[in-house]
């Protein structure tokens, strides 16, 4: 036999002896949406289901109210009448009241129900038993449902809030919110767990490394967990992922692409006139080790001491069928090279017919060594000077005319330089002094990096 659903008043009594004001619980699984995947996304969502239960005794002619924090009520058809069996159990501390809710109005982001009946459980579950009388609607759960929502609703947290009144104004439930759905990056933040570190060996001028022949840089980006993600962005298939590993201006202008290699699979690039190496891989990758073996034999070349830095950049089409591209790594350290002998730069040194310079080389050591000169002008345009004199232990190298002299076979004869002079002996053993006469009359001091360094 089918069970007969009654309907009757909570009694004044049972109303009495119950809080005025308890915590209702308002449960729905939050929605999370991709920020990049939202790109070109127009149509509107739909949010998970949303349940409340009800923290205290419930009688006609109370109220519930369900309020957002956006327009939901446009684009969304609410239940005009609500039904909540009640809960049936042999234990009468274990059985709930059911009720039934009626639709009694809304604005553009709140609508409200009316209590219309509460109804008593009984002793048997299914159909048939014994009513109790006196059970309340604490623990009742109203299953209020979905709501669609725009994608302008993101732009902050989109949130529900519930509460409720008696029919004659007082306190019911307190209030209660929950999010309902938000958007978060479904990119994360890349490190550089092994960096590039070796030493450049003065004794091989500068074409070998003083420990092994290579070296390397391991780089991974931690991107969170999108399971059950929504508007998920999708990384490209060709070139979806590009790892950019860079050297400063000029220095890495002399390798060669062949020397870079990587174990993910990437498909290496290498600009000299950019001194970079760009890997590009297939669809999403997250970690991979570069690593560089200096050329040998004919095809070696000096090495220059340098800083590196990485760039990590997926490619990605949005949910929306817009192209896109987040960078998770930006000139991110990853190491450099350094010297087991000395290297001084002098940052400025100008050229004209009427300019000279004066630069010293003071070799406080015992050892002799190769004296090699790189320089640059601000356009980037490197001078590679070679082996321009020998330094001697104990003495003074003059070099402003030799500097000026091999500059002028190689077609530079006016302008500003950056002038990096490395010498194959210890760094402590090295003093440069730098100055510059203009006109016989104008002269300059010139601080070199040994005079900024801290070590």
């Amino acid at each position: 036999m089918k069970k007969t659903f009654k309907i009757m008043l909570l009694s004044a009594s049972i109303a009495a002896v119950l809080p005025s004001a308890n915590a209702g619980t308002l449960s729905v699984t939050e929605q999370t949406h991709s920020t990049e995947g939202l790109d070109g996304v127009v149509a509107d969502q739909a949010s998970n289901a949303i349940s409340y239960t009800l923290g205290a005794a419930y009688a006609v002619g109370d109220t519930i109210t369900f309020k957002f924090n956006a327009d939901v009520i446009s684009k969304t058809t609410f239940s005009s009448l609500i039904t909540i069996d009640p809960v049936d159990s042999a234990t009468e501390a274990d059985s709930v009241a059911g009720a039934v809710l009626g639709f009694l109005s809304s604005d553009e982001t709140s609508a409200s129900y009316r209590i219309t009946g509460v109804s008593q459980p009984d002793d048997t579950p299914g159909d048939g038993g014994t009513a109790y009388t006196g059970r309340s609607t604490v623990g009742t759960i109203v299953p209020f449902g979905s709501v669609n929502y725009s994608i302008s609703s993101l732009d902050s947290t989109f949130t529900i809030s519930v509460s409720s009144s008696t029919s004659n104004g007082g306190s019911l439930d307190s209030v209660e919110t929950a999010t309902l759905a938000g958007k978060s990056s479904q990119f994360g933040s890349a490190t550089i767990s092994s960096s590039f570190d070796n030493i450049i060996d003065v004794a091989t001028v500068r074409k070998t490394f003083t420990s092994g022949t290579e070296d390397t840089m391991s780089w991974s980006v931690a991107n969170p967990t999108t399971t059950n993600w929504l508007n998920l962005a999708t990384i490209n298939s060709s070139n979806g992922t590009v790892m950019t590993f860079k050297g400063e201006t000029g220095k890495m202008a002399d390798l060669s692409g062949d020397h870079f290699t990587v174990a993910g699979g990437g498909a290496v690039v290498y600009t000299a006139a950019s001194d970079k190496v760009d890997v590009s891989y297939s669809n999403s990758v997250t970690s991979d080790t570069l690593t560089f073996t200096p050329p040998t034999g004919d095809s070696a070349v000096a090495l220059q001491t340098q800083s590196f830095t990485t760039d990590i950049v997926y490619n990605y089409a949005s949910a929306g069928a817009v192209a896109g591209a987040k960078t998770v790594a930006s000139s991110l350290a990853s190491g450099a090279w350094t010297l087991n002998g000395s290297s001084v730069i002098v940052p400025y040194m100008p050229y004209s017919d009427n300019a000279s310079q004066i630069i010293y080389l003071t070799n406080t050591g015992t050892q002799t060594g190769d004296i090699t000169v790189t320089a640059f002008e601000s356009n980037g345009t490197k001078y590679d000077l070679g082996v321009v004199a020998s330094s001697i232990g104990g003495q003074i190298t003059k070099l402003g005319s030799t500097i000026k002299q091999a500059l002028a076979t190689q077609g530079f004869s006016s302008g500003k330089l950056a002038i990096t002079i490395t010498v194959d002996v210890p760094k402590a053993d090295i003093i440069v002094y730098t100055s510059y006469n203009i006109g016989g009359s104008d002269r300059g001091f010139i601080n070199t990096d040994q005079y900024l360094s801290n070590d």
